[in-house]
């Protein structure tokens, strides 16, 4: 019996206006871009094809991904479209021999890779899995492909949970806050990249 196969879609075509530099770049550990260390937490979980959408500054994204086994896709309508634009574009472009998708904003690089982990146990054919943290949800999203037509289908208007309004899904509760943060201003990417730094050094060895 075959395995099941995962995929998942970086949304990475946001226009930062929030931030004057384009966030997705900002370093992050090691200096490595923030939208590259989403990207990588992906590959080293074994998950793929890796779409990642972009719009703003597409080829600066791109080079930042050079070396990384991902595919990126350009959303041309990243200006005007909302983030369902995005969702969109990166269902397109997956095979259709996947069982499901992460869903995940490259502003979120807090997301701990034991979150993608915790996803993956609790999937069920037909279930879609999102984390929780203290009774807020958060991300990324494992959507189900039996959703996939559902999310394509939502008016361009629509806020991408509308597809999931009727689903069945399973909320995971997780320790970790970083599935909640992202970093749409300097106050929230200051706070996001302290928020990594403890969180590493509370894994290292006394």
């Amino acid at each position: 019996m075959n395995r099941p196969r995962f995929g998942a879609i970086i949304l990475a075509a946001g226009l930062s206006s929030r931030m004057k530099a384009n966030k997705l770049l900002l370093p992050w550990r090691a200096g490595q871009p923030i939208v590259r260390h989403v990207a990588s937490k992906y590959s080293h979980a074994g998950i793929g094809p890796i779409i990642v959408v972009t719009g703003r500054d597409a080829a600066q994204v791109r080079a930042a991904l050079d070396d990384l086994r991902v595919t990126c896709v350009h959303n041309p309508a990243y200006e005007t479209g909302e983030m369902l634009s995005s969702v969109k574009a990166g269902l397109r472009a997956l095979p259709d021999d996947l069982a499901a998708a992460f869903i995940q904003p490259a502003d979120m690089p807090c997301v701990p890779q034991q979150v993608i982990g915790q996803l993956l146990e609790e999937y069920d054919a037909g279930w879609n899995v999102a984390p929780t943290h203290e009774g807020q949800r958060g991300h990324p999203v494992l959507l189900d492909r039996a959703y996939w037509r559902a999310m394509l289908d939502l008016p361009a208007e629509a806020k991408p949970r509308a597809a999931l309004a009727d689903s069945r899904l399973r909320l995971v509760d997780v320790e970790d806050a970083g599935v909640l943060l992202d970093v749409d201003t300097r106050a929230g990417y200051e706070r996001a990249l302290e928020n990594s730094q403890e969180s590493n050094s509370r894994r290292l060895p006394d």
